[in-house]
């Protein structure tokens, strides 16, 4: 007996780090099964969600460059989990310019991301001048007047207004001005893309581009049409009329 109490004595250091370790791996295991991980900075947040919404089926959705998904429907919701660390989403369809983000999910918060789809091949229809509505369309572009701040675009959903400065494409929403793009070319038209606050469409030299509002996590930047010298406004949700080098287009967007 005196042999064994000495034993324990003699070892209690061991013993106290066994049973620490012990505690320790039982706390991390109800922990994990409780959704929480390790943060970048090594600290313990929880699980948290990332929400999308591709419109088209066969997208692929490419998770820190290694997990893959593929939609099957049209306008699938995807919910992904992910530890609150730093990420990469990349969602990539044939035809389509690819679309990055890079973020951190809040710890136990549902983070939505709304990618961008903007076709790599331009598609529409010639409207010729014998099409009744040919001048009007025309007309319409080569007056259309940039906005300002005293008379700026306003988005489908009335959440935020958009307008020319300097150059600058300046949006604003709530009480929060941002400066989405200054370029060294010339800014001819700007307008929202589709129904949406959180792209602009703007045509500069030979081109017209769809660009983020938001910075966060990259902001993304891809043509629409190229041409010679385009100019534009929106004829719908999905389409705009573009007038370069005397040919007069409706454009898919």
């Amino acid at each position: 007996m005196d042999n064994a109490k000495n034993h324990i004595l003699n070892n209690k250091r061991s013993y106290t780090t066994i049973i620490v370790i012990i505690l320790i791996l039982i706390l991390g295991f109800i922990g994990f099964k409780n959704g929480f991980r390790i943060k970048n900075n090594f600290t313990v947040g929880k699980i948290g969600t990332v929400v999308l919404k591709i419109p088209l089926p066969l997208t692929s959705i490419f998770i820190d460059e290694t997990k893959k998904i593929t939609t099957s429907k049209d306008n699938e919701e995807v919910t992904i989990p992910f530890s609150p660390r730093k990420h990469t989403i990349i969602i990539s369809r044939e035809g389509y310019f690819p679309w990055k983000k890079d973020f951190t999910v809040p710890s136990g918060e549902t983070l939505e991301l709304h990618p961008l789809f903007i076709s790599q091949n331009a598609t529409g229809e010639i409207i010729t001048q014998n099409d009744p509505e040919y001048f009007n369309i025309r007309n319409k572009i080569i007056k259309d007047i940039t906005p300002t701040a005293q008379n700026p675009k306003i988005s489908f959903d009335k959440t935020t207004t958009l307008w020319l400065d300097d150059n600058a494409i300046i949006v604003q929403f709530g009480s929060t001005t941002k400066k989405v793009i200054q370029p060294d070319t010339i800014i001819k038209n700007v307008d929202f893309y589709r129904n949406r606050s959180d792209v602009v469409i703007f045509s500069t030299t030979n081109s017209v581009y769809a660009i983020e509002v938001d910075s966060f996590g990259g902001q993304n930047f891809m043509p629409i049409y190229r041409g010679q010298d385009p100019a534009f406004v929106k004829a719908s949700e999905n389409t705009m009329y573009v007038f370069d080098a005397d040919n007069l287009m409706e454009v898919l967007i």
